[in-house]
């Protein structure tokens, strides 16, 4: 067996750490047979005492699982909710955890492959990544959400007026009216109603509002997952990063006979990717993403993970179109069709990096308008070649 120094020790526990914590506990609590109650959708009630008022919880704070007994003033992690549930050791209920989740024990690997440079893959740093977003938006979004009706937009006058504000007067066949429900974290029940998709197993949703709520336009019923329209005759695909993108390509663009991917939330990137892989869908790919940071960073993700030499996605002025999306492109009049082009990954990471170096300089939050000498440096990377 090889001997690592303590350093190294470290780092690969570390590394086991960092995956295990950001996966759901829930097939733990299940296959242990602990008694537990979902509060909101980022929290398990535990009795591992057999308590009258369980005082036990594992829940998500800053996109980690985190576990804390109140009555027995202990913390930690899934393992140590199997080690106070089991009495077992940690190695035993680590190497429990593990298995459980489908984490990978990068000690014992880095031991197997006597391997001292033994780190993460881009992919796994993409993954864990990725995970710890989706966990936020998790986080952020209304618990114990689901979907309660679809309809056809046809259906709802106000859908159409709201639509045809935003340019959008032929509806595509996957947008539908969809309405659900949602508890508050202090347990008060809400509905709410907009225009959307469901994801891809059918049992959530991305919406719309038709009236802000406040601050908020959008909302998801379920976890934030991707939306997936199959045509099983066509091996073209079109990723959009929103519904709305959807929709507003749709105005212009033949889109009835491609497969259809809505992300969601850059964050399911990922997801994205790994849809791509599965399906064999990654010869002919049309990516719309919108002009900022998140979306170079979104496709940039997306055609690594898939090892796509080139794909075709539409061009913005970095500079004068910063923050633009399909929908903007369709109310300003642009032929969408006349932007395509067909590009590799470099593009979108350099100018994803040029922004992002941008931002640190300035240290603006990305939500902030980068003015137009600090962008044109970031509106010249390599050139692309336009396709006809």
């Amino acid at each position: 067996m090889k001997k690592f120094t303590d350093e190294q020790i470290k780092s690969f526990i570390d590394k086991t750490n960092e995956e295990l914590v950001i996966q759901d506990p829930r097939p733990v609590l299940e296959d242990l047979g602990i008694e537990y109650k979902e509060i909101g959708n980022d929290s398990y009630r535990m009795n591992l005492r057999n308590e009258k008022t369980p005082s036990a919880f594992i829940s998500l704070k800053n996109g980690t699982w985190r576990y804390r007994d109140f009555g027995a003033n202990k913390n930690g992690s899934i393992v140590n909710v199997v080690m106070d549930f089991t009495n077992k050791g940690y190695k035993e209920a680590l190497a429990f955890s593990l298995q459980m989740l489908g984490v990978k024990n990068y000690l014992n690997e880095a031991l197997e492959r006597k391997d001292e440079a033994f780190t993460l893959t881009q992919e796994d740093r993409a993954r864990i990544k990725a995970q710890k977003e989706a966990n936020m938006n998790r986080e952020a979004s209304h618990p114990l959400s689901h979907v309660v009706g679809v309809y056809e937009v046809a259906t709802n006058q106000l859908a159409i007026d709201y639509l045809a504000a935003r340019g959008i007067v032929k509806i595509p066949p996957h947008m539908k009216i969809i309405s659900g429900e949602y508890t508050l974290k202090n347990s008060e029940q809400k509905k709410a109603f907009g225009v959307g998709v469901l994801t891809q197993d059918g049992k959530g949703a991305d919406i719309h509002f038709l009236k802000k709520i406040g601050d908020l336009k959008t909302i998801s019923f379920g976890e934030k997952e991707i939306s997936f329209f199959k045509n099983p005759n066509s091996n073209k695909v079109a990723v959009f990063e929103s519904k709305m993108d959807y929709a507003a390509a749709y105005q212009q663009m033949a889109l009835d006979h491609v497969n259809i991917i809505i992300a969601n939330s850059t964050s399911n990137a990922s997801k994205v990717a790994e849809l791509l892989k599965k399906e064999n869908l990654t010869e002919h790919v049309m990516m719309f993403n919108q002009n900022d940071i998140s979306g170079y960073k979104f496709t940039a993700q997306i055609a690594r993970e898939t090892r796509l030499e080139s794909f075709k996605s539409i061009h913005y002025d970095v500079m004068s179109e910063y923050k633009t999306d399909i929908n903007d492109l369709l109310l300003k009049g642009e032929k969408i069709a006349d932007r395509i082009e067909a590009r590799g990954v470099e593009y979108f990471e350099s100018i994803a990096n040029s922004l992002e170096s941008i931002q640190k300089v300035q240290q603006q939050p990305p939500s902030l308008i980068i003015t137009h000498n600090d962008l044109q440096m970031a509106n010249q990377p390599q050139a692309h070649e336009r396709a006809r």
